[in-house]
């Protein structure tokens, strides 16, 4: 479930502003909204909660917001062969557990705020 997390605390800071309840309301999204609040409110991240991101992603792409909850999308032109640009950045050492990656920088490693481990140095490929 967790690209069912991401897309939560993505929507979470969207709703940050004050007006999502407002789009929800006025793009016929309200129950789908209320419903999401809910079962983050009770912390359940299952089937149905994703399935309401959906219905909410949906019902905001359809006025024009696309990508509220995914992120918005960019498009390049194929280029064919010649390999894959990578970024290096420092992951978390239980990437199975934490998605969490920062940019390397010329300081020390970070450290996870909760095992106390240094992050590792990684190439990530776009």
């Amino acid at each position: 479930m967790e690209p069912v997390a991401h897309r939560v605390g993505r929507l979470c800071s969207q709703a940050t502003a004050g007006q999502l309840r407002e789009y929800a309301q006025r793009f016929g999204a309200a129950e789908v909204l209320e419903r999401i609040a809910d079962a983050v409110g009770h912390g359940r991240l299952d089937d149905q909660l994703e399935a309401d991101l959906d219905r909410l992603d949906r019902a905001f792409a359809g006025n024009g917001i696309d990508g509220l909850t995914t992120g918005s999308r960019g498009f390049e032109t194929w280029r064919g062969g010649g390999g894959h640009p990578t970024v290096t950045g420092w992951t978390c050492p239980n990437r199975q557990a934490c998605p969490r990656a920062v940019p390397v920088d010329d300081g020390d490693p970070p450290v996870c705020g909760l095992t106390g481990e240094p992050f590792v140095e990684t190439r990530i490929t776009l």
